[in-house]
């Protein structure tokens, strides 16, 4: 791996971009295990990190994941938030429907989860 002069390494261990269908089975941590073993302490990125289980999340950090991208989940609490202002009509009073007011929701609920999902990844006050 150090030959390739890669920064990090992401590996499939049964995550998946998106929404994980009903009965995902979970991280195969028996490959993370192999993989992170074979490449000399090179940092591995756990892509498809999104409503994975925090005592998966936990672990997989644990045996050397040292980046998860969590986009989705940021996505879907965006979204939400955005839907429900609309559907209470909030965009219709005042000056509710500039951008700024309309995305204030989405924008909030997406903060909220990074900040939860930083304090799940042990990364904050880390630069």
């Amino acid at each position: 791996m150090a030959d390739l002069g890669i920064d990090m390494l992401a590996a499939g261990i049964g995550n998946i971009h998106g929404k994980y269908p009903a009965g995902w089975p979970g991280l195969r941590f028996d490959v993370l295990e192999e993989i992170n073993n074979s490449v000399n302490g090179l940092p591995l990125v756990l892509h498809g990190g999104s409503e994975i289980p925090e005592d998966m999340i936990r672990r997989a950090i644990s045996m050397g994941v040292s980046k998860v991208n969590v986009n989705t989940e940021c996505q879907l609490a965006f979204t939400a938030a955005t839907r429900k202002y609309i559907e209470e009509g909030k965009d219709l009073k005042g000056k509710g429907f500039t951008p700024r007011a309309l995305l204030a929701p989405g924008l909030e609920a997406s903060k909220e989860v990074a900040i939860k999902k930083m304090q799940l990844f042990g990364s904050v006050n880390k630069a």
